[in-house]
């Protein structure tokens, strides 16, 4: 098995030095400024907070991640997740829109949209904290590697279209995605959906 898996990783490592270290770095950067950008926006602007709240309210009740007793269910975030990272690297094959970059900014807008709701809703700033890094120390480096990847192949496939030679073909693309899928993402979900399922709602309600 392991003679089966290290040439796979190997291949990953080989992706991660030849440009996709920077795109995590830039991605996490833009990913950390946009998210304080829509918290800072929320405070100041309260019509926008409205709307941006309703906004995310729907997106999260979308989700039917919550099962019939209304307790969060694992595998229903493990989909989602999975689900999420998928496209968002899958956006990546079209080459030159960076679709991936969308999603990395609806996304920041997301954590820092909820932010604010707790804010504004007088709930400690702790507590949101309580609620997001357990399980976040997980989902968002599987998230930050997912906008790399997207942003790596579509920067690839845009040099293939101009007859760039050097430059990663869609084949391997396709299975750099799916080595990362399984190899690195699917076991970062797996661990993020049990804790933010069972450990995340516990130590919340410590702090409420």
């Amino acid at each position: 098995m392991n003679d089966l898996l290290i040439p796979q990783y190997g291949r990953l490592l080989q992706c991660w030095k030849d440009g996709g270290s920077g795109e995590a770095k830039r991605s996490a950067i833009a990913f950390l400024i946009l998210a304080v950008i829509a918290f800072a926006a929320c405070m100041l602007l309260p019509d926008l907070r409205e709307i941006l709240f309703s906004y995310v309210g729907n997106v999260f009740f979308s989700l039917n991640v919550v099962d019939e007793v209304g307790n969060l269910s694992a595998v229903a975030l493990l989909s989602n997740n999975l689900q999420a990272c998928t496209m968002i690297m899958l956006y990546g094959l079209i080459p030159f829109v960076h679709l991936t970059a969308l999603a990395l900014g609806m996304n920041a807008m997301l954590l820092g949209v909820l932010a604010a709701y707790y804010v504004t809703n007088g709930i400690s700033m702790l507590v949101y904290l309580a609620a997001l890094i357990p399980h976040g120390i997980f989902e968002l480096p599987a998230l930050i590697l997912a906008f790399a990847m997207g942003l790596y192949v579509c920067g690839q496939l845009s040099r293939r279209c101009r007859q760039d030679e050097t430059a990663v073909p869609l084949s391997e693309c396709m299975l750099l995605i799916l080595r990362l899928l399984a190899l690195v993402l699917l076991p970062l979900l797996a661990v993020a959906a049990l804790i933010e399922a069972y450990v995340t709602p516990f130590v919340a309600s410590l702090l409420f």
